[in-house]
């Protein structure tokens, strides 16, 4: 059987399986053969041909190993954090922009506590209408606060008067199913408007930075 396939194709084959082994291979039969030009020619095709398959495979990418959460690097700075930073560090080479400023006004509960010193800075260094504003905003969000912390405490101190009292379970279960329902109405309308105790601390201590004034915050 092997009598019926042609000198170049048999060479072929061979060249083929040391190509598969090694790439970059010469095979010997090249020189010792008597091929003809048409064989040779059929011979370098394959040749070509194993070696584009072997760049194929050796193209792949490796995969990519996953970090563990305590390797991963921190997300990159905010534009608007590297303007806060550069204003209070490199103010020689920070350059005002209207755009960053507006987006810390408006963020200023959720600047990470690490900017605190240079939030204070900058916010000092705001002049007329800006100043004015950002202090009834601050002073705004403890007032909101107050009237939070104001209705827990009544909240509270009803709820003991009541059950010194010895009033009824039905009346309290009744009233309580009344006073839950308004409470889900209340946080359904200040959910986007809620204020924590953390967030008026930063706005208190920002209007003394401001105004020298120590507003009162319950809590």
């Amino acid at each position: 059987m092997s009598q019926n396939i042609p000198a170049w194709k048999r060479i072929g084959l061979k060249v083929k399986k040391e190509l598969e082994t090694d790439p970059l291979a010469l095979s010997s039969h090249l020189e010792s053969s008597n091929l003809t030009k048409k064989d040779i020619k059929h011979i370098n095709k394959q040749k070509r041909k194993a070696e584009d398959s072997a760049k194929e495979k050796s193209k792949k990418p490796p995969k990519r190993v996953k970090l563990p959460k305590s390797e991963k690097p921190p997300p990159p700075e905010k534009d608007q954090l590297v303007y806060l930073r550069q204003y209070h560090k490199d103010k020689d080479n920070w350059k005002f922009s209207k755009q960053k400023q507006n987006w810390i006004l408006k963020n200023i509960r959720n600047i990470p506590g690490e900017y605190e010193e240079a939030l204070s800075v900058y916010l000092e260094g705001l002049q007329g209408g800006s100043r004015t504003r950002i202090v009834d905003s601050l002073k705004a969000v403890i007032e909101k606060w107050n009237v939070l912390a104001a209705e827990a405490e009544a909240k509270v101190e009803k709820e003991l008067e009541e059950k010194l009292s010895g009033k009824k379970a039905e009346e309290e279960n009744e009233k309580k199913g009344e006073e839950k329902n308004e409470e889900k109405k209340k946080e359904t309308e200040k959910e986007e408007d809620a204020v924590d105790l953390e967030y008026a601390l930063r706005c208190r201590n920002l209007v003394f930075v401001l105004t020298d004034e120590k507003v009162p915050l319950k809590g």
